[in-house]
């Protein structure tokens, strides 16, 4: 027998066996990825799950806290029902979850401590759980609003604890006041009270060049001290350019001692607005002392307000906030104001051009004409 004949004598069925192998491995990879599959599936089960078991714990612990009377009362959930209990939740088919809850009392005996652990098994079998914890105030329901009312006749504070009613630009000046120039190059500046927000002085006569941050009490002087209420707000123009104007404010139905003082400040660079401030003297006297009733309007200055190409519509900024169907609150910024006992701020107006409807989409409706 020849040499090459012997060769292929012993190399013969080799080929078969490297098949057999690479069949093999393939048939691994493919066992492989199928338990690779299963896993990814089993895991985005239990992830649902761990989230069912997360809302149904949430939810006993927010309808625990939801009592509304504290001793046991027939047809009202009381601070007594919060207790140890065991429960069965059935979810989506075949889950079902086993609900324990574990109540404490803490060292004061002012509040419950709440447990509550949700039990399941998940597809394979295996025991899984997920617990949250929570505290239960016991309170009155009944004055559960209390921390956000002020207590009768205290004003409530705000940023830097003074009045919301003070522009937050405006300079503490250290004895109870704070004080703020509404034109920056003026030489006016008013003073208001830091806890009531009542414009408490007027001063005029202050160098052009003093900012508002630099003001001291030494710079106060030749001050009307007639007590004051504020009203401000922003006039924005729909159009690239500032339409110079000024703020008249009509006082009615009562006597009073001396007519709004109002400036406005035109903002030209970054949010393009004017801003515009009024100090209004309410009535001193009567029936209605302390407080004003009138109607702001804009007074353009070289354009015309009116519904013609070439004119100008003014929309005020006009929200029902207490959601009682009407703008019928001073501070939602009605057609007229009627009994102004405190200052007003965010009274803003939308100036378009006059042709054009005022857009309720922004909450916006006619002022002028």
């Amino acid at each position: 027998m020849q040499p090459d004949q012997r060769r292929l004598q012993t190399q013969r069925g080799i080929g078969l066996i490297e098949a057999l192998l690479a069949f093999l491995v393939l048939s691994l990879g493919m066992l492989a990825m199928t338990r690779v599959q299963s896993d990814l599936r089993a895991q985005a089960e239990l992830a649902r799950q761990r989230t069912e078991a997360v809302r149904i714990a949430q939810q006993d612990i927010e309808t625990l806290r939801a009592y509304s009377v504290l001793a046991t009362s027939a047809g009202a959930r009381s601070y007594e029902q919060i207790t140890n209990a065991i429960t069965t939740v059935d979810a989506i088919a075949p889950t079902r979850y086993e609900l324990s809850r574990q109540v404490g009392t803490s060292a004061d005996g002012q509040a419950a401590t709440v447990a509550v652990t949700v039990r399941w098994n998940d597809r394979r079998g295996d025991r899984q759980h997920m617990a949250l914890s929570s505290v239960i105030a016991r309170g009155a329901p009944a004055l559960a609003a209390a921390l956000l009312n002020a207590p009768s006749g205290v004003p409530l504070l705000g940023a830097f604890d003074r009045s919301p009613r003070i522009p937050l630009t405006a300079k503490d000046l250290g004895d109870g006041r704070s004080a703020f120039k509404p034109v920056s190059s003026g030489g006016v500046a008013i003073v208001q009270d830091n806890r009531s927000g009542q414009v408490v002085a007027r001063c005029s006569g202050l160098p052009t060049t003093l900012a508002t941050a630099a003001l001291t009490p030494a710079d106060l002087t030749g001050c009307d001290t007639t007590t004051g209420l504020l009203l401000s707000g922003t006039v924005r123009f729909a159009q690239d350019a500032l339409l110079p104007f000024e703020i008249a404010l009509a006082l009615s139905g009562d006597t009073y001692p001396q007519a709004p003082q109002c400036t406005t400040t035109p903002i030209e660079t970054g949010d393009r607005r004017t801003l515009y401030h009024c100090v209004v003297y309410p009535a001193a006297s009567g029936t209605t002392a302390g407080r004003w009733s009138g109607r702001a309007a804009l007074v353009p200055t070289g354009w015309r307000v009116g519904v013609n190409a070439s004119e100008q519509r003014v929309c005020r900024y006009s929200t029902d906030l207490d959601g009682s169907g009407a703008i019928d609150r001073n501070i939602e910024h009605p057609a007229a104001y009627g009994d102004v006992d405190s200052g007003l701020g965010q009274q803003n107006f939308l100036v378009i051009t006059g042709p054009d409807n005022c857009p309720t989409e922004l909450g916006t409706v006619q002022h002028q004409p």
